[in-house]
């Protein structure tokens, strides 16, 4: 929490940082993900809950597939946030 408190804390904190940090929260972490998931596939899947700006899958690069976890950046935060509730708990993609 001593953290967090300094990081909004600070009075001088310039403006492009704060938006910054706002802008965080259209990104949404993804795991369960099958090895065979692509960033494609995983844009796809998002894509019905709003407009998908980037999607990423972390990959094992020694067995060049998916690690099993990934990010999905939405345009807009309540589109993330309605992703976030809709596909938590589903199966594989």
């Amino acid at each position: 929490m001593e953290g967090f408190r300094q990081l909004w804390c600070q009075p001088h904190r310039p403006l492009s940082r704060l938006l910054f940090l706002r802008s965080i929260s259209s990104k949404i972490f993804v795991k369960g993900l099958a090895f065979s998931t692509t960033k494609e596939k995983l844009a796809e899947a998002f894509s019905e809950y709003g407009n998908v700006l980037n999607a990423y899958v972390v990959l094992n690069k020694a067995k060049n597939r998916s690690k099993g976890f990934g990010y999905v950046t939405f345009a807009k935060e309540e589109e993330a946030r309605n992703a976030q509730m809709a596909m938590n708990g589903q199966a594989r993609i």
